[in-house]
């Protein structure tokens, strides 16, 4: 299990974005790597620490944990998903998008959301093609017309 400072193990524990938001502005290397070693599915890991682990280092913007994260993702709940998808949208990468797109077909509304939120984030020619996809073959209303303003 991941050795987290006071001031970290705090931010993880607490429900506001802006106590993560400090610690991810300072650019901690140690921060950088505790966080990173909470994305295991090691049932001593404390889900909501890493579901918050994800939250940073999706924006922290280091690509590195790219494959970590996607490693998590056949594990996570529709949350822990969204989460993930979320992060990996802005990590932005191939290998990031690869990862979007296995969940480009979930069966929850709301994880397919992030996924077309995620693909207009990466803005590539492939992620396009797959909006354009999502737009017209979507079955929920929501998800295509959010596509197709992405495209827009």
């Amino acid at each position: 299990m991941a050795n987290l400072s006071h001031e970290l193990l705090t931010a993880l524990d607490v429900d506001e974005s802006c106590d993560l938001d400090a610690i991810i502005a300072r650019r901690d290397p140690d921060d950088f790597d505790a966080l990173r070693r909470l994305l295991t599915t090691d049932p001593a890991v404390n889900p909501r620490q890493r579901a918050r682990a994800v939250y940073a280092l999706g924006r922290w913007g280091d690509p590195s944990v790219v494959d970590d994260i996607r490693a998590l993702l056949p594990e996570l709940d529709r949350e822990g998903r969204i989460g993930a998808i979320d992060a990996l949208g802005r990590l932005g990468t191939e290998a990031a998008l690869d990862g979007i797109l296995t969940h480009a077909g979930d069966p929850s509304v709301p994880v397919r959301t992030f996924v077309t939120r995620a693909l207009g984030r990466i803005a590539t020619p492939r992620a396009e093609a797959e909006l354009r996809e999502l737009a017209r073959t979507d079955p929920s209303e929501r998800v295509r017309s959010l596509a197709e303003a992405q495209l827009a």
